[in-house]
């Protein structure tokens, strides 16, 4: 099987594959390390939705204005039908409210992009696939993501300062491919997840804490960052300051 997965990853993810197909997927999963990461990807989204997703009913208030607005539609019908639709009414609307509180559910991950950024670093170190490009040269990682993503991302030598370059890989955080540049100091892995947001105006770093780990943020110039790490907020924030003003 020497293509990519495609939607039997998705298929397999959601147990609808027959035992056949069910095998060929696994032992392709076992050879392919980019069909893998993406197969911890759709599992993670998976659990992430499954834990965001609640069921819905309506409220009192919902169905009162609801009833007083058929009523003004058409009074004499609703007077008529009124008993003998009051018991369909209300699982309709609850199966629509469920509806409407799923689609933002479904956008809840971007919501808590800490934590998606957080768990998207952790996945990072726990699937053995840190990188799609191992180079600590950056001419050769930018360059790689070129015709991979619609934009082109900065990459910075900062080895100089504590932070080695050690690749990059092609990740997603809130729905969206992103850029993921590795660095390390020291023994810590740092992830910098990058991606253009031409509309999003420039805002200032902003950190948050998950479980000992840290991640800062911020907008600059069309693009979004994240720093991700173990590290210390006070490296990281030195790391996130050299990122915003590369040195010459």
């Amino acid at each position: 099987m020497s293509e990519h997965l495609g939607d039997s990853l998705h298929a397999y993810v959601d147990n609808e594959l027959g035992p056949e197909r069910s095998l060929e997927v696994r032992s392709h999963l076992a050879s392919c390390a980019q069909c893998r990461h993406a197969y911890e990807n759709v599992r993670a989204l998976r659990e992430l939705l499954h834990r965001s997703l609640r069921p819905a009913e309506p409220s009192d208030a919902f169905l009162r204005r609801l009833r007083q607005s058929v009523r003004r539609a058409e009074p004499n019908r609703f007077r008529r039908r009124t008993g003998r639709i009051a018991w369909a009414v209300g699982p309709l609307l609850a199966a629509g409210l469920a509806v409407a509180v799923m689609v933002p559910a479904l956008r809840a991950p971007r919501g808590d992009l800490a934590g998606e950024a957080v768990a998207t670093h952790l996945r990072s170190l726990q699937a053995s696939h840190l990188t799609d490009v191992a180079s600590s040269d950056r001419h050769t990682v930018k360059p790689w993501f070129q015709g991979k993503l619609p934009f082109s991302i900065p990459v910075a030598d900062l080895r100089g300062q504590g932070f080695a370059l050690e690749g990059g890989r092609l990740d997603y955080l809130g729905g969206r491919p992103v850029a993921a540049l590795v660095y390390r100091a020291r023994q810590h892995v740092i992830n910098v997840l990058v991606w253009a947001d031409p509309e999003a105006a420039d805002s200032a770093l902003r950190a948050d804490t998950r479980n000992g780990v840290h991640a800062l943020h911020w907008t600059s110039g069309g693009m979004t960052f994240w720093v991700v790490s173990e590290l210390s907020e006070d490296e990281l924030r030195r790391l996130a300051a050299l990122l915003h003003e590369p040195p010459a």
